[in-house]
């Protein structure tokens, strides 16, 4: 028997059974617009996070076969801003390297094209943070949108909410749950 996919039979869509589609994002009474810039910040957040990541590890895998290769820390160090005893924290995890063959200028080169990425990523993400933290005070403050809904939209927690908006003149009502 061959499973064929569009032999299945479909459901039809709310638009097409009469009723008028709703994204999951829209509440009544509420702004769609913050609302979807607050869901792709948590969109654009997992992105970033998982770029940083990447780059630490290429970060890493460079700083080890620049050590292979018989590059000064001083010089590893100085490419990467990092600490000296970081870069023999990261040379001892990487222990099975062998020296790859391309000159220690190449292997500065490297580290540092990598240390400006993870830089630039690192500002974007302090960015996002206070263009979501904006965000969140707009929609606390308005009092159209719980803290738990705006959580559930951004994947962080209440309380991580209530530490982002310290210190923004939200009172403590903005954060208890609305009456259905």
């Amino acid at each position: 028997m061959v499973y064929i996919a569009e032999s299945r039979p479909r459901r039809n869509p709310a638009s097409a059974r009469g009723v008028p589609a709703r994204t999951r994002a829209e509440t009544p009474g509420s702004d769609p617009g913050l609302e979807r810039r607050l869901a792709a910040a948590r969109v654009s957040r997992a992105h970033r996070q998982s770029l940083i990541r990447t780059l630490l590890n290429q970060r890493n895998a460079a700083v080890a076969a620049a050590l292979t290769g018989g590059v000064p820390v001083a010089r590893i160090a100085a490419a990467t801003r990092l600490r000296l005893a970081d870069i023999r924290r990261i040379g001892d995890g990487y222990s099975e390297y062998y020296g790859s063959g391309i000159s220690r200028e190449q292997h500065v080169a490297a580290l540092a094209a990598i240390a400006g990425e993870l830089e630039e990523i690192r500002e974007e993400r302090d960015r996002a943070e206070r263009q979501l933290c904006a965000d969140v005070v707009e929609a606390l403050g308005g009092g159209h949108i719980d803290v738990f809904r705006v959580a559930a939209l951004t994947a962080v927690t209440a309380e991580r909410l209530r530490e982002l908006t310290r210190g923004a003149g939200l009172r403590a009502d903005a954060f208890r749950p609305r009456p259905a």
